[in-house]
């Protein structure tokens, strides 16, 4: 078996990877994402993935994973909130409105490389002033795309999810799947998960 690298510092998407049973060492990339906001949100999703993945200097027997996710808002690209009283900010502008969630994903395997976007929708609902305050605070930690994740508290006001679930979280697996399929590899034998005696 091949060793796995996940280029990327989300400790979510290391999670994912973990409790599918894919065993990986995470090495955080470098490079600046681009943040062109003339491009097509797809572009800048695929393009940050594939130079993550390409940021790693190859082991033998090394299969390098890349990701970036980006969050659409009207016909804004948001990504990661600056601080706090930005993440504060995103969240009143996402009040009973839909987002579109893109996560670009990159696999190297070798000379072989495959790259692929997924979108999902998500509906926020609405939320009154005075309750901004409460639901901000149960949101935190603001270190992705859009500021919040569908996980935990944020289960209390992001409904109604179109596409995939793990999309959203950062890292979709179903194209995951596919891409490695494209570098001659199975996903699937990857994934030891221990029976539970």
């Amino acid at each position: 078996m091949k060793k796995i690298i996940l280029a990327s510092a989300s400790e979510r998407r290391s999670r994912i990877l973990s409790e599918c049973g894919i065993a990986h060492q995470v090495m955080i990339s470098k490079v600046e994402e681009i943040e062109d906001k003339n491009r097509d949100i797809t572009d800048i999703v695929r393009i940050n993935a594939e130079r993550k993945t390409e940021s790693i200097e190859p082991g033998e027997d090394w299969i390098v994973i890349g990701a970036d996710t980006l969050v659409m808002h009207g016909k804004g690209i948001i990504g990661k909130p600056e601080d706090e009283e930005d993440a504060r900010r995103m969240l009143g502008g996402f009040s009973g409105s839909d987002l579109e969630i893109y996560t670009g994903v990159c696999v190297i395997n070798g000379k072989n490389k495959a790259v692929g976007a997924e979108k999902s929708l998500l509906k926020v609902s609405h939320l009154e002033k005075e309750s901004i305050e409460k639901v901000f605070s149960l949101l935190g930690p603001y270190d992705k795309a859009g500021g919040f994740s569908v996980e935990g508290a944020g289960a209390l006001i992001f409904d109604n999810i179109q596409g995939s679930y793990f999309n959203i979280l950062g890292l979709p697996m179903i194209k995951l799947k596919e891409l490695f399929q494209q570098v001659g590899e199975n996903l699937l034998n990857y994934c030891k998960i221990e029976k539970v005696q």
